[in-house]
């Protein structure tokens, strides 16, 4: 490996787990130089592009996971708290919660773009005073990776450099994003934390069929009905639908202990809408109740039945719940 990109790997590597600023900064950089143009011997980014890769990312993370992204919870990072703003304007102006990645949102359309620069200028603020000059400071020792005017708020390359970028890209976001999955997991009380900042990185979030836990819920029949968790009332079998307690957008994942039976249209109603508690305290006991059930039939040696139990013992309900509202 080039001595270049082996000082990325040392200050990737060994870098501090107060926030993840460091991990968008390098992954901005690093995106940038692969979709560059190598016309001179020097390659200039300006903090403007980086930002709005910055924003990019968290926006990603945040609304559909709302994953923590420092260390102390009482003060999150600033770039955060204005990306939440941001994502706070989208909600207020379509009335949706239903999470959208940012590729997709049309800022014009939805009158957003003086705030959205407003935000795109408090992040580079923030880039300019914290986090450029840290990244290349490393236990004393500044690494060459880059020049940076500070004033310009400008980052520039050697070309040779890019060049080792772009042939090392794979390599450089596999490991930023194993970093970054390092400190999240640190940060947050949240399953599955690798499959989001992956899925969420190469777009491809999808939704698994849930009819395969049909065999695990129908341990729950009432005198062979299904019985809706959200109103009580027997369920046919054209209206019958499986829902996530806790949304899939918040989880990413499809776990026994978070689904349920319901009728199809309090399915979509609910939509992305976190549940009360009172269906908290009810979800709770059901898992109790499901996993005797599974415990006295051929399921008691079924991973699913290995995940309810580590579910309740480790009071996985609510504490996803509380993670998940703040």
């Amino acid at each position: 490996m080039d001595t270049y990109i082996k000082d990325w790997h040392n200050i990737i590597l060994n870098c501090s787990f107060d926030n993840t600023y460091k991990m968008v900064w390098a992954k901005s950089l690093v995106e940038l130089a692969v979709n560059s143009q190598e016309k001179n011997d020097k390659v200039t980014f300006n903090f403007r592009e980086i930002s709005e890769l910055c924003l990019k990312y968290y926006w990603n993370q945040t609304i559909y996971f709302n994953l923590i992204q420092g260390s102390n919870i009482k003060k999150p990072p600033e770039i955060l708290t204005y990306v939440k703003e941001l994502i706070g304007d989208y909600i207020t102006k379509t009335g949706k919660t239903q999470p959208i990645r940012f590729e997709k949102l049309n800022l014009t359309a939805l009158e957003l773009e003086s705030k959205y620069e407003k935000v795109i200028n408090k992040i580079s603020n923030t880039l300019k005073s914290d986090v450029c000059w840290r990244f290349k400071n490393l236990a004393g020792i500044t690494y060459e990776l880059y020049d940076l005017d500070r004033d310009k708020k400008t980052v520039t390359f050697n070309k040779e450099d890019i060049l080792n970028i772009k042939e090392q890209s794979d390599f450089l976001f596999s490991f930023i994003n194993y970093k970054w999955t390092q400190m999240l997991e640190s940060f947050n009380f949240s399953p599955k934390i690798s499959q989001k900042v992956r899925g969420i990185d190469e777009g491809k979030v999808k939704r698994s069929p849930l009819k395969k836990y049909h065999e695990y819920l129908d341990l729950m029949c009432s005198n062979g009905k299904r019985i809706c968790f959200y109103c009580n009332k027997e369920i046919n079998e054209t209206d019958l639908s499986i829902d996530h307690v806790i949304p899939w957008s918040f989880m990413f994942s499809d776990d026994i202990w978070n689904l349920v039976y319901c009728h199809k249209n309090e399915n979509s109603e609910k939509s992305n809408r976190l549940p009360s508690e009172n269906d908290i305290n009810r979800l709770e006991e059901r898992n109790i109740r499901l996993m005797k059930l599974m415990e006295n039939s051929d399921f008691h040696k079924n991973k699913n039945f290995d995940q309810l139990q580590l579910a309740n013992e480790k009071n996985y309900v609510r504490s996803f719940w509380i993670s998940c509202k703040y």
